[in-house]
């Protein structure tokens, strides 16, 4: 898992639409000068969660946040979490739902995920 530059520019496209870069990133609320140099893979960290949330919010092309947030390196392709490729449920929602209760107590996106990360890392250790 980490962040696939070409895939992420390629839903960036996708997600721009038929909007100039000035339009979406106006739109999102996010530099366009910034999604330029994300578009043509000239950053190699991905952008904060809080970013692509705004990216995936003004998406076009049904561009999701999942798609972002795993083309991003911050969660796992779905095939990796189910590998006999058995029903999942939408994951898109179980998202969703995680924005709404992180909005619920004004936690910014970003740190929603740094909490959700930290979680797991915890959860490992006991399990050892």
């Amino acid at each position: 898992m980490g962040f696939e530059k070409e895939n992420f520019a390629a839903l960036l496209i996708l997600a721009k639409g038929n909007r100039s870069i000035n339009k979406y990133g106006n739109d999102a609320g996010v530099d366009p000068g910034y999604i330029s140099r994300l578009a043509r893979c000239l950053i190699n960290k991905p952008p904060s969660a809080a970013v692509i949330v705004k990216l995936s919010d003004a998406a076009q092309n049904n561009v999701t946040l999942y798609q972002m947030m795993n083309a991003a390196g911050y969660i796992r392709n779905a095939e990796t979490l189910n590998p006999d490729n058995q029903s999942l449920p939408c994951v898109d929602n179980e998202w969703d739902k995680v924005r709404e209760e992180a909005h619920k107590y004004d936690i910014p996106p970003d740190v929603a995920v740094d909490l959700i990360r930290s979680l797991g890392e915890s959860l490992k250790k006991l399990k050892k």
